[in-house]
């Protein structure tokens, strides 16, 4: 009875286990992949008595057997992550760049960028610390970024 029950009701439950498959991993193939091992797997072990029973443990095998899959894409994925040292080469590469940009502006409004773009200061905060206008604030600001894009495309061709 138990042969006949999990072909019974894999067979009518076939194309929900798919559709829930495909949304679990996003990938046709997989799911496809998925609702094959989930039939092959509970064929394996006990096979259900009840229709009711095949129906849940149809849907909870195929549950695990796309967690499983979803790790393993994972783990593959993390071993295909680039090494440290490139990513190290990248923030220090990044940061020369970032440095020669600012050694390009003058002392006044590298020191205004420094304070706007990386001490998050206000305009207002800034003119009030530097003792000058905001409108010259402003000025001096325009100028910088325009100066740093201008050696940006330099730079970077």
């Amino acid at each position: 009875m138990g042969t006949e029950t999990l072909i019974g009701t894999f067979a009518l439950l076939q194309e929900r286990l798919h559709s829930v498959a495909c949304r679990i991993l996003k990938d046709e193939m997989d799911a496809d992949d998925a609702v094959q091992d989930t039939f092959c797997n509970l064929w394996a072990s006990r096979l259900p008595d009840t229709n009711d029973e095949a129906r849940h443990r149809l849907f909870a095998v195929l549950k695990n057997v796309c967690l499983n899959k979803l790790k393993r894409r994972r783990a593959v994925s993390m071993e295909t992550l680039p090494d440290s040292s490139i990513e190290e080469f990248k923030v220090d590469e990044s940061e020369k760049i970032k440095s020669e940009l600012l050694r390009s502006l003058p002392p006044l409004q590298r020191r205004i960028f420094r304070m706007s773009a990386f001490d998050d200061m206000e305009y207002e905060d800034i003119a009030d610390a530097l003792g000058m206008t905001v409108g010259a604030v402003r000025m001096n600001m325009s100028r910088a970024r325009k100066k740093v894009r201008e050696q940006y495309n330099k730079l970077m061709p």
